[in-house]
């Protein structure tokens, strides 16, 4: 009895420090991936699980995924999720509670085209017009509910650095530099710079 609680003990710490690395989840991951957006693609490396003994789930890591949509591509710095122990146990399923990805610093015109491909609003044409240049960072946390689903109280905070826009050749905002926090239907902007004609 004694040798195996030592083993357990010895694998539950394992998998608590250490963790394994696997791609039997990737199909589930881009699952999840395609019901934010049926055209959404996610290329993905091996996994790292580690385990959270506490709250009985496994937390997921993943590093250099890209995300593409059509021919266009977007380099993810890395996705985290935590995954229930019980779900794994009882379904055989990969059930998500929740969703981080925190993104390389993009080409804002490259992320409002990628977009515009599955979302094609007025707004973002005429954003995407009216944007010449500009870099941007987020960080993203989404939860989902018991069927899968996205809840409401979504987060995503980031980072806008070195923006230009310019409207009708005439007005032209240089040098913009804020940072953001999106909450549902509200943005909070913060420490906003910029230089204008």
């Amino acid at each position: 009895i004694l040798i195996f609680l030592l083993v357990i003990f010895s694998l539950i710490a394992y998998l608590t420090f250490v963790g394994i690395e696997t791609k039997k989840f990737n199909n589930q991951i881009n699952h999840k991936i395609k019901s934010i957006d049926k055209n959404l693609e996610i290329e993905l490396k091996k996994i790292k699980l580690v385990l959270s003994p506490f709250d009985l789930s496994f937390k997921v890591k993943i590093l250099g995924p890209k995300l593409k949509n059509n021919n266009k591509i977007l380099d993810i710095e890395n996705i985290k999720a935590q995954v229930s122990l019980a779900s794994l146990l009882v379904n055989d399923k990969f059930a998500i509670e929740n969703l981080e990805i925190s993104t390389k610093s993009l080409k804002i015109n490259d992320l409002i085209s990628f977009i515009r491909l599955s979302h094609q609003t007025p707004e973002l044409y005429i954003l995407e017009q009216i944007t010449k240049k500009g870099y941007l960072i987020a960080d993203i946390k989404i939860e989902f509910d018991s069927e899968g689903k996205i809840k409401d109280n979504y987060t995503i905070d980031g980072l806008v650095k070195d923006g230009r826009l310019s409207f009708l050749k005439k007005y032209n905002i240089d040098k913009l530099d804020f940072i953001f926090q999106l909450r549902k239907k509200n943005v909070l902007l913060k420490d906003l710079n910029f230089f204008s004609n």
